[in-house]
Protein backbone atom coordinates (compact mmCIF):
# COMPACT_ATOMS: atom_id res chain seq x y z
CA UNK A 1 0.00 0.00 0.00
CA UNK A 2 2.67 2.47 0.56
CA UNK A 3 4.54 2.27 -2.57
CA UNK A 4 1.23 2.40 -4.30
CA UNK A 5 0.70 5.69 -2.56
CA UNK A 6 4.03 6.99 -3.68
CA UNK A 7 3.88 6.12 -6.71
CA UNK A 8 0.29 7.59 -7.21
CA UNK A 9 0.90 11.19 -7.72
CA UNK A 10 3.90 11.14 -10.00
CA UNK A 11 1.99 8.97 -12.23
CA UNK A 12 -0.60 11.03 -12.33
CA UNK A 13 1.28 14.18 -12.94
CA UNK A 14 3.44 12.68 -15.89
CA UNK A 15 -0.18 11.47 -17.27
CA UNK A 16 -1.42 14.80 -17.07
CA UNK A 17 1.23 16.55 -19.16
CA UNK A 18 1.64 13.98 -21.62
CA UNK A 19 -2.22 14.91 -22.62
CA UNK A 20 -1.49 18.32 -22.63
CA UNK A 21 1.17 18.31 -25.14
CA UNK A 22 -0.70 15.81 -27.28
CA UNK A 23 -4.23 18.14 -27.34
CA UNK A 24 -2.08 21.16 -28.38
CA UNK A 25 -0.11 19.29 -30.60
CA UNK A 26 -3.38 17.97 -32.18
CA UNK A 27 -5.12 21.66 -32.25
CA UNK A 28 -2.43 23.32 -34.67
CA UNK A 29 -1.32 20.99 -36.30
CA UNK A 30 -1.96 23.78 -39.37
CA UNK A 31 0.76 25.70 -37.56
CA UNK A 32 3.04 23.44 -38.48
CA UNK A 33 2.34 23.46 -42.88
CA UNK A 34 4.31 25.63 -45.01
CA UNK A 35 1.95 25.69 -47.84
CA UNK A 36 -1.82 26.41 -48.10
CA UNK A 37 -3.53 23.29 -50.17
CA UNK A 38 -5.14 24.09 -53.64
CA UNK A 39 -8.82 24.68 -53.05
CA UNK A 40 -11.13 22.13 -53.63
CA UNK A 41 -14.60 22.38 -55.12
CA UNK A 42 -17.16 21.29 -52.24
CA UNK A 43 -19.94 18.90 -52.76
CA UNK A 44 -22.84 18.55 -51.93
CA UNK A 45 -24.38 14.94 -51.11
CA UNK A 46 -27.74 14.44 -50.22
CA UNK A 47 -28.44 11.63 -47.65
CA UNK A 48 -32.17 10.42 -46.77
CA UNK A 49 -32.10 11.07 -42.92
CA UNK A 50 -34.80 9.48 -40.70
CA UNK A 51 -36.38 11.41 -38.24
CA UNK A 52 -37.15 8.47 -36.09
CA UNK A 53 -35.97 9.61 -32.77
CA UNK A 54 -32.85 7.05 -31.63
CA UNK A 55 -31.49 6.14 -28.76
CA UNK A 56 -28.22 8.66 -28.34
CA UNK A 57 -24.89 7.20 -28.40
CA UNK A 58 -22.48 7.92 -25.77
CA UNK A 59 -20.09 10.12 -26.68
CA UNK A 60 -16.89 8.89 -26.72
CA UNK A 61 -13.72 9.86 -24.65
CA UNK A 62 -10.71 11.17 -25.78
CA UNK A 63 -7.24 9.51 -24.87
CA UNK A 64 -6.42 12.19 -22.81
CA UNK A 65 -10.39 11.66 -21.00
CA UNK A 66 -9.27 8.06 -20.23
CA UNK A 67 -6.25 9.14 -18.63
CA UNK A 68 -7.48 11.73 -16.85
CA UNK A 69 -10.33 9.13 -15.65
CA UNK A 70 -7.62 6.57 -14.51
CA UNK A 71 -5.61 9.16 -13.02
CA UNK A 72 -9.08 10.04 -10.86
CA UNK A 73 -9.38 6.34 -10.23
CA UNK A 74 -6.09 5.84 -8.81
CA UNK A 75 -6.69 9.23 -6.65
CA UNK A 76 -10.06 7.82 -5.95
CA UNK A 77 -8.59 4.41 -4.57
CA UNK A 78 -5.71 6.14 -2.74
CA UNK A 79 -7.63 8.07 -0.99
CA UNK A 80 -10.22 5.42 -0.14
CA UNK A 81 -7.13 3.34 1.24
CA UNK A 82 -5.86 6.17 2.89
CA UNK A 83 -9.43 6.75 4.22
CA UNK A 84 -9.46 3.01 5.09
CA UNK A 85 -5.79 2.86 6.52
CA UNK A 86 -6.75 6.09 9.21
CA UNK A 87 -10.11 4.36 9.77
CA UNK A 88 -7.88 1.34 10.55
CA UNK A 89 -4.99 4.04 13.07
CA UNK A 90 -8.24 4.57 14.66
CA UNK A 91 -9.63 1.90 15.41
CA UNK A 92 -6.22 0.63 16.44
CA UNK A 93 -6.40 3.25 18.83
CA UNK A 94 -9.41 3.11 20.02
CA UNK A 95 -8.61 -0.63 20.35
CA UNK A 96 -5.61 0.22 22.57
CA UNK A 97 -7.62 2.59 24.20
CA UNK A 98 -10.61 0.18 25.24
CA UNK A 99 -7.75 -2.41 26.03
CA UNK A 100 -6.00 0.12 28.31
CA UNK A 101 -9.56 1.10 29.88
CA UNK A 102 -9.87 -2.63 30.42
CA UNK A 103 -6.85 -3.17 31.98
CA UNK A 104 -6.98 0.10 33.93
CA UNK A 105 -10.80 -1.17 35.63
CA UNK A 106 -9.83 -5.01 36.33
CA UNK A 107 -6.65 -3.15 38.06
CA UNK A 108 -9.31 -1.20 39.27
CA UNK A 109 -11.17 -3.78 40.67
CA UNK A 110 -8.45 -5.94 41.52
CA UNK A 111 -7.25 -3.08 44.11
CA UNK A 112 -10.80 -2.89 45.19
CA UNK A 113 -10.66 -6.69 45.88
CA UNK A 114 -7.63 -6.15 47.37
CA UNK A 115 -9.03 -3.38 49.79
CA UNK A 116 -12.19 -5.36 50.45
CA UNK A 117 -10.26 -8.75 51.72
CA UNK A 118 -7.80 -6.08 53.88
CA UNK A 119 -10.88 -4.42 55.59
CA UNK A 120 -12.78 -7.83 56.12
CA UNK A 121 -9.22 -9.11 57.41
CA UNK A 122 -8.73 -6.00 59.85
CA UNK A 123 -13.23 -6.07 60.81
CA UNK A 124 -12.62 -10.33 61.64
CA UNK A 125 -9.09 -8.79 63.92
CA UNK A 126 -10.90 -5.98 64.94
CA UNK A 127 -13.56 -8.12 66.23
CA UNK A 128 -11.56 -10.84 67.69
CA UNK A 129 -9.58 -8.58 69.30
CA UNK A 130 -13.19 -7.03 70.79
CA UNK A 131 -14.24 -10.62 71.66
CA UNK A 132 -10.89 -10.93 73.84
CA UNK A 133 -10.98 -7.79 75.26
CA UNK A 134 -14.72 -8.54 76.89
CA UNK A 135 -13.65 -11.94 77.93
CA UNK A 136 -10.43 -10.62 79.32
CA UNK A 137 -12.81 -8.06 81.27
CA UNK A 138 -15.36 -10.64 82.05
CA UNK A 139 -12.47 -12.56 83.33
CA UNK A 140 -10.82 -9.91 85.49
CA UNK A 141 -14.43 -9.10 86.55
CA UNK A 142 -15.18 -12.55 88.09
CA UNK A 143 -12.12 -12.41 89.95
CA UNK A 144 -12.53 -9.14 91.39
CA UNK A 145 -15.34 -10.04 92.66
CA UNK A 146 -14.21 -14.06 93.61
CA UNK A 147 -11.25 -12.04 95.54
CA UNK A 148 -13.77 -9.60 97.07
CA UNK A 149 -15.93 -12.04 97.91
CA UNK A 150 -12.94 -14.29 99.53
CA UNK A 151 -11.87 -10.46 101.33
CA UNK A 152 -15.52 -10.32 102.53
CA UNK A 153 -15.52 -13.74 104.29
CA UNK A 154 -11.97 -13.62 105.76
CA UNK A 155 -13.04 -9.95 106.61
CA UNK A 156 -16.24 -11.40 108.28
CA UNK A 157 -14.42 -14.37 109.79
CA UNK A 158 -11.48 -11.96 111.21
CA UNK A 159 -14.30 -9.08 113.03
CA UNK A 160 -16.35 -12.84 114.61
CA UNK A 161 -12.77 -13.68 115.50
CA UNK A 162 -12.44 -10.73 116.88
CA UNK A 163 -16.03 -10.66 118.38
CA UNK A 164 -15.05 -13.63 120.33
CA UNK A 165 -11.84 -12.41 121.39
CA UNK A 166 -13.66 -9.37 122.72
CA UNK A 167 -16.26 -11.68 124.69
CA UNK A 168 -13.32 -13.60 126.15
CA UNK A 169 -11.55 -11.01 127.11
CA UNK A 170 -14.64 -9.38 128.63
CA UNK A 171 -15.51 -12.13 130.65
CA UNK A 172 -11.76 -12.73 131.56
CA UNK A 173 -12.11 -9.18 132.81
CA UNK A 174 -15.61 -9.55 134.76
CA UNK A 175 -13.68 -12.86 136.17
CA UNK A 176 -10.98 -10.11 136.91
CA UNK A 177 -12.75 -7.45 138.04
CA UNK A 178 -15.19 -9.47 139.88
CA UNK A 179 -11.70 -11.74 141.87
CA UNK A 180 -9.93 -8.00 141.89
CA UNK A 181 -13.10 -6.72 143.69
CA UNK A 182 -13.74 -9.37 145.90
CA UNK A 183 -9.44 -8.89 146.72
CA UNK A 184 -9.61 -4.80 146.75
CA UNK A 185 -12.40 -5.75 149.32
CA UNK A 186 -10.74 -8.17 151.31
CA UNK A 187 -7.34 -5.47 151.27
CA UNK A 188 -9.49 -2.62 152.21
CA UNK A 189 -10.84 -4.97 155.38
CA UNK A 190 -7.37 -5.59 155.77
CA UNK A 191 -6.40 -2.01 155.72
CA UNK A 192 -9.11 -1.02 157.99
CA UNK A 193 -8.10 -3.55 160.76
CA UNK A 194 -4.40 -2.10 160.76
CA UNK A 195 -5.56 1.39 160.74
CA UNK A 196 -8.31 0.48 164.07
CA UNK A 197 -5.24 -1.47 165.89
CA UNK A 198 -3.29 1.97 165.90
CA UNK A 199 -6.34 4.55 166.37
CA UNK A 200 -6.87 6.08 169.84
CA UNK A 201 -10.76 7.02 169.86
CA UNK A 202 -11.05 10.50 171.13
CA UNK A 203 -13.89 11.39 173.82
CA UNK A 204 -15.93 13.16 171.29
CA UNK A 205 -16.04 10.42 168.84
CA UNK A 206 -19.45 9.33 167.74
CA UNK A 207 -21.15 6.17 166.17
CA UNK A 208 -21.93 7.06 162.82
CA UNK A 209 -18.74 9.41 161.92
CA UNK A 210 -16.61 8.75 158.84
CA UNK A 211 -13.18 10.28 157.39
CA UNK A 212 -12.29 10.08 153.97
CA UNK A 213 -8.73 9.95 153.12
CA UNK A 214 -6.75 9.91 149.86
CA UNK A 215 -3.60 8.04 150.52
CA UNK A 216 -0.59 7.62 148.24
CA UNK A 217 1.08 4.06 148.08
CA UNK A 218 4.04 2.51 146.79
CA UNK A 219 3.96 -1.39 145.21
CA UNK A 220 5.69 -2.65 148.29
CA UNK A 221 2.99 -1.31 150.41
CA UNK A 222 4.82 1.99 151.75
CA UNK A 223 2.34 4.82 152.70
CA UNK A 224 3.93 7.99 150.83
CA UNK A 225 1.18 10.47 150.89
CA UNK A 226 -2.35 10.93 153.76
CA UNK A 227 -4.61 14.06 152.47
CA UNK A 228 -8.31 14.24 154.04
CA UNK A 229 -10.48 14.09 151.00
CA UNK A 230 -13.66 14.37 153.52
CA UNK A 231 -14.66 15.21 156.71
CA UNK A 232 -16.38 13.76 159.65
CA UNK A 233 -17.62 17.05 160.86
CA UNK A 234 -14.74 16.40 164.06
CA UNK A 235 -11.57 17.20 163.66
CA UNK A 236 -10.40 15.26 166.46
CA UNK A 237 -11.84 12.15 165.23
CA UNK A 238 -10.13 12.83 161.93
CA UNK A 239 -7.02 13.79 163.49
CA UNK A 240 -6.80 10.53 165.49
CA UNK A 241 -8.21 8.88 162.16
CA UNK A 242 -4.93 10.48 160.12
CA UNK A 243 -2.30 9.54 162.67
CA UNK A 244 -3.44 6.24 162.64
CA UNK A 245 -2.89 5.79 159.01
CA UNK A 246 0.88 7.35 159.32
CA UNK A 247 1.76 5.28 162.21
CA UNK A 248 1.01 2.33 159.91
CA UNK A 249 4.09 3.05 157.40
CA UNK A 250 3.56 0.16 155.50
CA UNK A 251 0.66 -2.23 154.38
CA UNK A 252 2.98 -5.38 153.89
CA UNK A 253 0.31 -7.44 152.44
CA UNK A 254 -0.10 -4.71 149.47
CA UNK A 255 3.12 -6.95 147.73
CA UNK A 256 1.52 -9.53 146.97
CA UNK A 257 -1.16 -8.09 144.68
CA UNK A 258 -0.92 -8.18 141.12
CA UNK A 259 0.44 -4.88 140.03
CA UNK A 260 -2.16 -4.45 137.39
CA UNK A 261 -4.26 -4.47 140.25
CA UNK A 262 -2.25 -2.60 142.45
CA UNK A 263 -2.35 0.23 139.46
CA UNK A 264 -5.94 0.12 139.65
CA UNK A 265 -6.81 -0.03 143.27
CA UNK A 266 -3.82 1.22 145.63
CA UNK A 267 -1.17 3.29 143.60
CA UNK A 268 -4.29 6.34 144.61
CA UNK A 269 -6.82 5.70 146.59
CA UNK A 270 -9.69 6.74 148.78
CA UNK A 271 -9.61 4.96 152.13
CA UNK A 272 -12.72 5.74 154.48
CA UNK A 273 -12.65 5.30 158.34
CA UNK A 274 -15.25 4.21 160.39
CA UNK A 275 -14.53 2.48 164.09
CA UNK A 276 -16.36 -0.71 164.32
CA UNK A 277 -16.73 0.53 167.90
CA UNK A 278 -18.34 3.57 166.83
CA UNK A 279 -21.12 1.03 165.25
CA UNK A 280 -22.03 -0.45 168.74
Amino acid sequence: MKLEKSFSLPTFLSVFLHGTLLVIFLGNWDFFKSEEEPYKPHYVTATLVDLTPKAKAAPQQTKEQVLDSKAYEDLKNNKKQDEQRRKEAEALVQSKKEQQAKAAEAEKQKQQKVKDEQAKVAKAKAAQAEAEKKKKAEEEAHRKAEAAKKTKREQEAQAEQRRIQAARQEEAKHIAESNDAANVKSYNELLSERVAQNWSRPPSARAGMIAVFNIDMLPNGQVIGVRLAKSSGNSAFDNAAEQAIKKVERFIEIKDVPIDVFERNFRHFQFAFNPEDLRQ
